[in-house]
């Protein structure tokens, strides 16, 4: 029943799929069968993805959070979100964490434009049940140095294809694109980038996490770094590459949180 309820809410998803805070792949391509195992989905009222760093814990964007327990729904070992696939497994969630300096709240920049603020966007969940660490189903351990500059960087995620429809994909897809100095982000998102984000993307453009990502993982140089956040509408503009949750700012407050809640 619950694959028939995602059917419904993702074939009728258009910006309804869109998480209050801005969701955030155009350009990239369906990713190598099983090889992003530790990517997750999390449906509540929107799609979002999100990373298993412990068979027990997800991480995820703030601005994913749901107020009710009981709508979230954490799908791992998918590769295409309508198929029963032989590694699939579905989590219910029992406890969730967002980061406790993460303001939901629009901010305006000098030109009185609606901007979001994306510092300390990330929040863990707590699984009902441990997942089955399988071929299809991995954890990844979090950021033990800081990311370089220039990197090249994975994305993935479900979200939109298509910068102008809010439409998901069926299948998991992943894009190559590179991190750049927050310089560069402070050139389109003014005053609203901090030193807990990350910037990634392409400056000439068509190459971008969307709708649909936030909270997925981007990993640089084969360490995960950062946490799908935000950026422009639409995605994968020139001079507009994306914001990440850089993780290893919060290394201490997960393991912390982690331990605290066994």
């Amino acid at each position: 029943m619950w694959l028939q309820i995602l059917f419904l809410f993702l074939s009728v998803g258009r910006i309804e799929t869109v998480p209050p805070g801005q969701s955030r792949v155009v350009g990239g391509y369906k990713c190598e069968k099983n090889s992003q195992p530790w990517q997750v989905a999390i449906v509540n009222e929107y799609l979002c993805g999100g990373v298993l760093i412990d068979p027990s814990w997800v991480i995820t964007a703030a601005h994913c959070y749901s107020n009710a327990l009981s709508n979230y729904q954490v799908l791992l070992g998918r590769n295409n979100l309508f198929k029963d696939e032989p590694f699939a497994q579905r989590r219910l969630v029992s406890q969730s964490f967002q980061h406790p300096d993460y303001i939901p709240l629009i901010v305006r920049n000098d030109t009185e434009e609606p901007v979001h603020d994306h510092s300390n966007d990330l929040m863990l969940l707590h699984l009902s049940k441990p997942a089955d660490i399988t071929g299809g189903v991995k954890v990844i351990d979090l950021p033990t140095k800081e990311p370089r500059v220039g990197s090249t960087c994975l994305a993935s995620g479900w979200g939109s294809t298509n910068p102008s429809e809010m439409i998901v994909s069926h299948d998991l897809q992943c894009v190559n694109i590179h991190l750049l100095s927050n310089e560069k982000c402070t050139e389109t998102y003014k005053n609203n980038v901090t030193d807990v984000m990350l910037c990634a993307g392409e400056m000439d453009g068509g190459k971008d996490t969307c709708t649909g990502d936030s909270g997925g993982p981007l990993i640089c140089d084969g360490e995960l770094q950062g946490l799908t956040s935000g950026g422009a509408t639409p995605c994968a503009k020139p001079k507009t590459p994306a914001i990440y949750a850089k993780l290893i700012k919060f290394t201490s407050w997960i393991k912390k949180v982690m331990k605290e809640n066994p």
